[in-house]
């Protein structure tokens, strides 16, 4: 293989977030002018939760056993694209409703499975995770910024054919990745050639178990999943939050762009940054910057110092994210990378933002939103005692899964 051809992962990134950067923000309004309710659009959110939790790590699990896993690659990014495209060609309240819970059910299971592929791609010299998930976060802001101005002109209508379209190029590139064979050494995979047949052995469910039952692997999900999931008020009230204050889509996109480019630099820089914190310091940094910017944000706090609590999406995000990235790839034997990054999307970070937006409804109000930014700030101190704890027990070594 050549080192190019392993760089089409990062296309594989682009399209995911060329749809995500649509999806997120404006999929609600299209679904609210097809007749769903603010509650059934959150039930087809928690369905496509549920259904991840329910199949997500069995299909990871599947992917390892393979010899070539694009094939999960390619199933899932075809389904994803199947249910995108049926969203045009009817207007049955439950049909839009399965079709949208399909699609965003794919999309959530995709992600960790091409997060698997880059990981890989990366311990062999390849490419740079850090770099790679980087150009998905331009993507995700393209989207975002150019999506807004096609619907504002065309209506909603058009960020599902948006959608569909990324969803056909997301559906295209799985056709072209190549092959990235998982091993288990980490100390030793520049040595491995990626084009080699002669893949680890697949996974055995026993080794699973015990991978779910290791102290150090839940703490590294609590810690995951308090953190990303103190994001849930933020990603889902935010705009209200904010035009209470007086503040136009404009400046709110802004705001949001703000975010996601700190989160940019930082995955660009995360591998210097990881010689001097390693995985755990960096979540712990990520805990540590939630437990300040979400009560803060819940203050209500002059623009200038809302600017950089936005910066501060660098480390409540990107520097959790990547520091939970490289636990699994030091940490994780290779044959269950997939299913370890799985579990940690779905019971980890899905999880627990899901269940944290339900609170987060029941408490928060556009003029007094403290509560609800509170109680995503002690998530982050939870965050930070589950950090130091798998400081304390992990030392930097393969977990034990074969015994």
């Amino acid at each position: 293989m050549r080192q190019n051809r392993a760089h089409l992962y990062t296309g594989f990134y682009l399209t995911q977030f060329l749809f995500l950067g649509v999806q997120l923000p404006f999929f609600p309004g299209w679904l609210d002018a097809k007749g769903f309710s603010e509650a059934e659009i959150g039930w087809l959110t928690g369905g496509a939760l549920i259904m991840r939790l329910l199949l997500g790590a069995g299909i990871a699990w599947v992917a390892e056993g393979l010899r070539d896993q694009r094939l999960v690659l390619r199933l899932v990014a075809g389904l994803m694209f199947f249910s995108s495209a049926m969203l045009l060609l009817t207007d049955s309240k439950m049909a839009l409703a399965i079709l949208a819970m399909l699609m965003l059910f794919s999309f959530g299971c995709l992600v960790p499975l091409t997060d698997t592929a880059v990981l890989r791609a990366d311990r062999q010299g390849l490419l740079t995770y850090g770099k790679a998930r980087g150009f998905g976060s331009f993507a995700f802001i393209f989207a975002n910024l150019v999506g807004g101005v096609v619907i504002a002109q065309y209506g909603d209508g058009a960020g599902v054919w948006w959608i569909v379209g990324a969803t056909f190029a997301t559906l295209l590139v799985s056709f072209i990745v190549p092959r990235i064979n998982p091993v288990n050494n980490l100390d030793r995979l520049k040595e491995i050639k990626p084009e080699s047949t002669s893949a680890i052995r697949p996974p055995k469910l026993a080794e699973a178990g015990r991978l779910i039952k290791s102290p150090s692997f839940l703490l590294v999900l609590l810690a995951s999943g308090m953190v990303q999931g103190a994001h849930a008020t933020y990603y889902t009230f935010s705009e209200l939050h904010w035009s209470r204050l007086g503040y136009g889509s404009d400046l709110i996109g802004v705001l949001w762009t703000i975010g996601v480019a700190c989160e940019i630099f930082l995955l660009y820089n995360a591998k210097r940054l990881l010689r001097f914190t390693g995985p755990v310091g960096l979540i712990l940094i990520g805990a540590i910057a939630a437990l300040i910017r979400w009560p803060l944000i819940g203050l209500s706090p002059p623009l200038y110092v809302l600017v950089f609590l936005q910066a501060m999406h660098a480390f409540t995000f990107a520097a959790t994210y990547m520091g939970t990235v490289e636990f699994i790839a030091r940490a994780v034997p290779g044959n269950l990378t997939n299913t370890a990054m799985t579990l940690v999307s779905t019971l980890g970070v899905g999880a627990v933002t899901g269940i944290a937006a339900i609170l987060a409804g029941f408490i928060f109000s556009p003029a007094a939103p403290f509560a609800a930014y509170g109680l995503m700030g002690a998530m982050g101190g939870v965050g930070i005692i589950a950090a130091l704890l798998l400081q304390r027990r992990w030392h930097g070594g393969l977990l034990r899964t074969d015994r």
